[in-house]
C-alpha cells in the first residue's frame, strides 16, 4: 500500500492531521519531506512572473508524491 499524509511532530510522536488506515502497531516505511515551500527552495533559479512561477511550482503535476 502507498499512502501519504501530513503529520505534525509533537512530544516525540508524528501525529497525522487526517485519519490513516493503519492497524495498531503496524510497521510502516516513512519518507519525510519538509513542508518548506518549493518556491522558497528554488528562489532565483527561474526568472519570470513570480505569480506564475509559484502556481507552476506548487501544482500537483510536479508533486513528487503525486497526491
Amino acid at each position: 500500500m502507498r499512502d501519504s499524509f501530513i503529520a505534525v511532530y509533537e512530544d516525540g510522536i508524528l501525529k497525522p492531521l487526517t485519519p490513516v488506515d493503519f492497524k495498531e502497531h503496524e510497521k510502516v516505511n516513512l519518507k519525510v519531506v519538509n513542508e518548506k515551500s518549493t518556491v522558497l527552495e528554488t528562489k532565483g533559479m527561474v526568472k519570470g512572473n513570480p505569480k506564475f512561477i509559484k502556481e507552476v511550482a506548487e501544482s500537483k503535476e510536479f508533486d513528487e508524491w503525486n497526491l
